[in-house]
């Protein structure tokens, strides 16, 4: 498995993800964002994605938190883990943002 050099966050937040399917429908889908780096996001979510797809990443805590593709989807139980990468860069180190991921972070245990 392939290592992140950017730091990881274990979070807990819900997110909100739309896109466009190639039928031109849009959809979209709430999830739960469980990991957190600058280049990416891990997701529980109810909803199958298709691998590849754009979708745009949403949050009550960071609002728009940009376009990413879907990495991968892989049933887990009755969820999906969704691996995103992000088009540019979150950046987590602005002042303003740390103070809201400090708000999400879970207790390490």
């Amino acid at each position: 498995m392939r290592t992140r050099p950017e730091e990881r966050f274990h979070v807990d937040f819900q997110v909100f993800l739309s896109w466009q399917e190639k039928s031109g429908a849009v959809r979209r889908a709430m999830g739960r964002c469980v990991d957190l780096s600058a280049s990416g996001a891990k997701l529980e979510t109810l909803d199958k994605m298709d691998p590849r797809s754009m979708v745009l990443v949403h949050s009550e805590q960071f609002g728009r938190m940009g376009n990413a593709t879907i990495r991968y989807c892989l049933r887990e139980g009755m969820k999906y883990s969704v691996g995103l990468q992000f088009s540019a860069a979150f950046g987590l180190g602005d002042p303003v943002r740390r103070k809201m991921l400090n708000g999400v972070l879970c207790a390490e245990t």
